[in-house]
């Protein structure tokens, strides 16, 4: 057995991962909205909601990384660590990236202090956000080239057995008391 399928079962083992009908819609769905939350950072960074600039880039690397596991086969499971995860699944798979993927350790650090602040742990500044979209930017374009090399659902490698998920909903027009 690799070292990575190891380092999966490990996780699958305790908890941390969880096994998932694999789809490569569902990891390109998760890359549009990374892309979206990139440019979404990048519209706030002009603004003065530095902490939603920064959690938007954040968001944008977080999915991305998801996205990796959803081709898969995998999905990080909630609670304490679970965005952490992400990079203890997604991080033995790419040696060479391993800088690069480390930048999202020191974000999600950001966001959590950004998130849930106290006066010892300081919140995201514009610095940050601008070092987020750029840390960012690499693990987006690693999960696009990762995914697209994978081919279709079907042929996709499973990581043992996996329960059925449905499929991302299609978009519907918003709806509001005053029509849609």
């Amino acid at each position: 057995m690799e070292a990575n399928e190891q380092a999966i079962d490990y996780l699958v083992e305790r908890g941390r991962l969880e096994r998932i009908t694999p789809r490569r819609e569902t990891a390109e769905h998760l890359l549009r909205e990374a892309r979206r939350h990139l440019a979404s950072a990048a519209s706030l960074a002009e603004t003065e909601d530095t902490s939603m600039a920064f959690v938007a880039a954040y968001d944008a690397a977080r999915k991305a990384l998801s996205a990796i596991l959803a081709v898969q086969g995998l999905r990080a499971k909630g609670g304490d660590g679970g965005h952490a995860v992400l990079l203890d699944a997604v991080r033995p798979q790419f040696p060479d990236q391993r800088r690069e993927l480390q930048r999202f350790d020191w974000m999600r650090t950001v966001r959590n202090n950004t998130e849930y602040p106290d006066f010892d742990t300081p919140s995201a500044t514009k610095h940050d956000v601008a070092d987020a979209q750029a840390a960012a930017m690499p693990i987006i374009a690693l999960a696009e080239a990762f995914v697209g090399s994978h081919p279709s659902d079907a042929q996709v490698k499973v990581w043992g057995p996996s329960v059925e998920i449905p499929p991302p909903a299609p978009a519907s027009p918003r709806r509001t008391p005053f029509g849609p």
